[in-house]
């Protein structure tokens, strides 16, 4: 991969400052005013597509071209005072586009556009729909009432995400305590005046800790403290936005905020949802009771007391999980950054990218918000044509987003001839990934694909912009490339000082991958009924609702612990959505299925890079899948997966 220094024609994400912030962010609203100020003024009888629709995609590029930027920055600048003048103006861009989609002479320029091609069938209905969706056909009182939560929510989740971003808080262990954990975690580590490691909520402390130290104590603190980072305020939050999700369902008459957003989903209802989370319940809760009795046998073993008296709790899970691979099947996910060095790994995974979507990454030269950040050009192998830019923010630094997550800043558009920038953001051990992050990687990285690849018309549809519970499958079924014997012997070739990755380790990654399905599928089924639950006709206070449903699992609800104040994906843009990981991981493993034995197949490759990724949201999620796969979905090695086979 060669370095070059981008030219003017490759679009790049501004750095800006926070007054520069405030600026862009007015300049585009007002610029953004005065293009809907055109449509607006349309005599009805003169309406076009072109006239319509076309300035319609420009002025949402002028929207894009500002806040897209922003979004990002809000999330992963390291300044805060550009972060927080990024979270004033995200709030005035959401009251601005509920302005718009209230407006009854923009939607009645939309509905009379008489559609000339698929792409401007399918943007009319997508208009459409987020126009009645912000209240456009609510009386006057009630829409007013709309925008008005509207604003609030968007309040709401910018401050429940910033406090779990600015947590500031630390927890301090002993030397004795932190008994078991790596050394490179400990070399690594601040330590205090009296020589205690002291360490926050990152997940290359959280979780190297809770695998390995020995000290079931400290392990019970550091779960406690992490289960409560969004501090006490983040509860009250998420009463707040449930409650106001409920008035919103009120305002439009329909029994639950489930039932105000599922209709734009794959599934259509909530009933659909719940009647696919029974199913899943049905195959997991005798996989969960399975994996459990298993680690209760580890502990039993190696704290030498009787298996009935060795309970699993959940601060207890990730250590005697760990202990079960190493024993069952020789996998020590620590020594496994030994086989994936962060440096190699994500040239292997670009590597692999390049091979089955035939492209070309070219390091450039770019300003950048942290020194740590890489971007690269993204090119067609074949024709070496310019298809997008992709930034990638690897490794943890405070106040930055704590998760791993893809931004798709700027989305592509044929008519506009816009090339696409998405960004990686994630926080990674700088020393090497572990097998599960390895997985991370790749999973994040299908989202940045999907960003960069789209070839749509429209700038609205293109890369992410499709279904919520579609929006997953992509980068789902990329995980798979993390499991597989012809991808992963391609690192040595990054990494020719690591040890191999042979056939016999790879056997032994997915034997010890598939302990421990019951376990996670039973968290992910937890999830997603507590977001239906949230999102109900009788949603009642998030902890309360938390305490009932966890407590009626396998491990119970642990005292102390406030998990809804750490949700952030249902405080933002997953409400009623959760069960969308789970529904679109079927729709994942059924489109592996595809790439037949060879999962490096090239021409399978091409047809996910021409089928999927490249439509965007031109066409229902379902329709896509369905040609690709040339039937419906099945859901048999969703199934497989779960009871571990």
């Amino acid at each position: 991969m060669s370095t070059v220094v981008a030219g003017p024609e490759r679009p790049t994400i501004p750095i800006l400052t926070a007054e520069e912030v405030r600026t862009r962010a007015d300049r585009a609203l007002a610029e953004a005013r005065r293009g809907m100020e055109r449509i607006e003024a349309i005599p009805a009888e003169e309406v076009t597509s072109a006239n319509v629709l076309d300035e319609w995609d420009r002025t949402a590029i002028i929207i894009e071209d500002a806040f897209g930027a922003i979004s990002l920055l809000n999330s992963v600048h390291p300044e805060k005072d550009v972060r927080d003048a990024a979270d004033v103006a995200l709030i005035e861009e959401s009251s601005f586009l509920t302005e718009v989609f209230q407006n009854e002479a923009l939607y009645e320029r939309v509905r009379r556009v008489h559609p000339r091609s698929s792409a401007e069938k399918q943007l009319q209905k997508d208009l459409l729909e987020a126009f009645e969706d912000s209240g456009v056909s609510l009386p006057l009182d009630r829409r007013r009432r709309f925008k008005e939560i509207s604003d609030r929510l968007t309040e709401l989740g910018q401050e429940f995400a910033r406090n779990i971003r600015e947590n500031a808080e630390m927890i301090t262990f002993t030397t004795e305590e932190c008994a078991g954990v790596p050394q490179a975690w400990l070399d690594r580590a601040q330590r205090d005046a009296n020589g205690n490691i002291v360490v926050g909520f990152d997940y290359p402390d959280y979780v190297p800790f809770m695998s390995n130290s020995r000290h079931a104590d400290a392990r019970r603190r550091y779960y406690l403290a992490y289960t409560n980072r969004g501090t006490p305020r983040n509860l009250e939050v998420m009463d707040e936005i449930t409650r106001l999700r409920k008035e919103i369902a009120d305002l439009y008459e329909v029994p639950s905020y489930a039932h105000y957003v599922t209709k734009r989903r794959m599934v259509e209802n909530p009933e659909t949802v719940l009647r696919f989370l029974d199913e899943v319940r049905s195959v997991v809760t005798e996989a969960e009771v399975r994996d459990l009795a298993q680690l209760s046998e580890v502990r039993a073993e190696l704290d030498g007391i009787p298996v009935e008296k060795a309970d699993i709790n959940r601060w207890d899970m990730l250590f005697y999980r760990e202990r079960l691979r190493e024993q069952r099947f020789a996998i020590d996910q620590e020594a496994l950054r030994k086989y994936f060095p962060s440096g190699p790994a994500v040239e292997w995974m670009l590597d692999i990218s390049e091979r089955l979507y035939d492209l070309r990454f070219e390091r450039a030269t770019v300003p950048v918000w942290h020194e740590d950040v890489i971007y690269l050009d993204v090119l067609d192998a074949t024709t070496s044509e310019f298809i997008g830019g992709i930034y990638l923010d690897l490794y943890p630094r405070e106040g930055k987003y704590k998760h791993a997550a893809a931004w798709p800043v700027r989305g592509v558009s044929r008519k506009a001839g816009r090339k696409a920038i998405s960004v990686l953001v994630t926080n990674f051990d700088r020393n090497g990934l572990t097998h599960d992050e390895l997985e991370t990687l790749l999973h994040e990285f299908g989202h940045v694909l999907h960003g960069v690849l789209s070839h749509t018309e429209y700038n609205q549809h293109s890369g992410t912009s499709v279904e919520r519970d579609f929006v997953e499958a992509p980068s789902q079924m990329y995980e798979e490339w993390a499991s597989r014997h012809e991808s992963l012997s391609l690192l040595r070739s990054h990494c020719p000082d690591c040890p191999e990755i042979d056939r016999s380790l790879v056997e032994r990654l997915n034997a010890a991958a598939k302990f421990g399905a019951g376990i996670d599928y039973g968290r992910q089924l937890l999830y997603a009924e507590f977001d239906m639950a949230l999102s109900s006709e009788n949603p009642g206070r998030c902890l309360q609702v938390w305490q009932q449903m966890e407590g009626a699992t396998p491990m119970g609800y642990v005292e102390g612990t406030s998990f809804p104040g750490t949700f952030e994906h249902i405080a933002s843009g997953y409400a009623a959505g959760y069960y969308g990981y789970m529904w679109a991981k079927a729709i994942a493993l059924d489109m592996v299925s595809v790439f037949g034995a060879d999962i490096m197949n090239r021409e399978a490759g091409r047809r996910v890079r021409e089928m999927i990724l490249s439509r965007g949201g031109e066409e229902p999620a379902r329709a896509l899948v369905e040609n690709f796969l040339g039937r419906p979905v099945s859901t048999e090695a969703f199934f497989d997966r779960i009871r571990g086979k």
